[in-house]
Formats: C-alpha cells, structure tokens, sequence
C-alpha cells in the first residue's frame, strides 16, 4: 500500500467531514439508541471523535530528533496494534470513557476536535516520527489508519441510522487498500465467500 502523503491528508479531512455530515443527522432523542452491537449511539460517536482526537495526543509528545519509525506502514500498525492481548476491550472501555468529553454538546465538540486537529495535519511534515501505543510511527502512515478508522464508524452510524452507505472516493480508496493488504488475516472460506458477493454466509473480517 503506498500512497502519497497529500493524499493522505485530503482523505482526513474529507473523511472527518463525512464523519460530521453523518453524525449531524442523529435525533438528539438518538443518542441513548443502539449504535453497533457492542456500543450505543452516544459511545459509537465519541469513539470516532476520540480516534481524531490522540492524534494532537500523540503528537504533543517530544520524541528524541534521532528516533526512527519502528512501523512500517499503516498496515503494519494493524498487525501490532490487533495482536495486543485485550486490544479490543481496551478499545470498548476507552469509547465508553469517551462518551463523558461529548455528553453536553456532541457535535460541537467533535466540529471543535476537527477544526482543531485539521490545522495540526495541516502543519505537520509527513516523516515526524510520533510514538503510539503500539510502536513510533512516520505521520503520514498513522494519518492513513485514522482514515480507515473515520470511514468504517461513519459506516456504522450510516447502518445505525438507516442511511445508504456513502464515503468520500479519496479516503474509501485508502481504506480499501488497507484493508485487502490485510486479507490474510482473514478465514479464507470467509474472505472466497465476501469477495464473490456471498459474505451473509459467514463474516469476514480482517480487524478482529
């Protein structure tokens, strides 16, 4: 998977307004409803909005100038971050943490969270190094996988809602990318039957 670097940026942006779009279209009676099968609505959207958010996180955090990435791309941030022991509970606690950030005006603090960590994309160069939980990675290559994580829960809240499926070309082109760079994690039955228009039958899944 090799994109450039400005291309990387534009799927951001246009991936976190698609995320702002969506979620301006949840009923303020909405919120408490079910989002996905592990979290509600109000968790589903404060997750999607804290994955912007540790980008400034992370970046806020001074790295020696002679510390090298450790990770080689946006899809081998995956594979560690997905062969961490409890990765996905600790995941679920932290949106379900999140929620407490959002409770008195979710999408003016999301918009606020966007415009925000916009400008630090904006102003970042694509090598700075930065230290994640999981390893120290080059900017661009983090920047990719909080698109695919912007488009997949904008899916969510898209299914949630009762809305078709709709993602900005830029950023989908990126995350379809990752992802089929991580097919082999899949079943290989499940992944045949997915491909071929037959994925009701068994689930495929490259991230669980």
């Amino acid at each position: 998977m090799s994109h450039p670097p400005t291309q990387i940026r534009r799927a951001f942006v246009d991936a976190a307004n698609s995320f702002l779009e969506t979620a301006a279209l949840i009923g303020a009676d909405q919120w408490g409803d079910v989002g996905t099968d592990q979290w509600s609505m109000i968790e589903l959207f404060a997750h999607t909005a804290r994955g912007m958010n540790v980008i400034g996180d992370y970046l806020d955090v001074e790295l020696d100038p002679s510390t090298t990435a450790t990770v080689d791309d946006a899809s081998d941030y995956f594979r560690i971050a997905l062969s961490i022991e409890g990765v996905h509970e600790g995941v679920a606690q932290r949106a379900v943490a999140a929620v407490e950030l959002f409770r008195d005006d979710p999408l003016g603090t999301a918009r606020e969270i966007a415009d925000r960590i916009g400008d630090r994309v904006a102003s970042t160069p694509d090598d700075r190094v930065m230290k994640v939980f999981v390893a120290t990675i080059r900017f661009s290559d983090y920047l990719a996988t909080r698109v695919v994580e912007l488009v997949l829960h904008t899916f969510d809240l898209q299914l949630a809602l009762g809305l078709e499926l709709t993602a900005p070309a830029t950023s989908l082109d990126i995350v379809v990318d990752i992802l089929t760079s991580l097919a082999d994690r899949a079943e290989p039955v499940a992944l045949a039957l997915a491909l071929s228009g037959r994925a009701s039958l068994r689930v495929c899944n490259v991230l669980g």
